[in-house]
């Protein structure tokens, strides 16, 4: 066996199981990456948070460190307390929303002509410099 099929094998899952229980690691960390921002950011301890959200820090520290994941009664007091409010969306959801933005933006940027006007400024700054002697060449945009 090749070193890459070794290497495959340690990172494969051998059951359905495995994998659901790996993406609820996954989806406990992603929501305890934003609350240990903001705790970061408010400068709060563990220890305040758990008598914030009326728990023990031994049990905060379990969640931090993968051994416990939260339940959603944990998450909505966590989120209460450090003034968060969580949005679950799909990935599709996040794309259909940029998708969105992008068809918006680009009607205002056509509307406005501001393509026209962007266009123009390399000859504007071309003349400017020019005159100015620092370039005696046309820029490449």
């Amino acid at each position: 066996m090749s070193l890459k099929e070794q290497f495959d094998n340690l990172l494969a899952f051998e059951n359905d199981q495995e994998q659901i229980e790996h993406d609820a690691h996954i989806l406990a960390f992603q929501f305890l990456a934003i609350i240990d921002k903001k705790m970061e950011d408010l400068q709060m301890s563990k220890k305040e948070l758990a008598q914030r959200i009326e728990t023990s820090p031994s049990f905060v520290t379990q969640l931090f460190r993968g051994d416990r994941k939260p339940n959603w009664m944990i998450l909505a007091k966590m989120q209460k307390e450090l003034d968060l409010d969580f949005k679950i969306s799909t990935d599709q959801e996040i794309k259909d929303l940029v998708d969105q933005e992008l068809v918006e933006y680009h009607r205002k940027w056509s509307k406005t002509r501001e393509y026209e006007k962007r266009k123009r400024l390399p000859e504007r700054m071309e003349s400017v410099l020019s005159i100015e002697g620092e370039i005696d060449y046309p820029l490449a945009v």
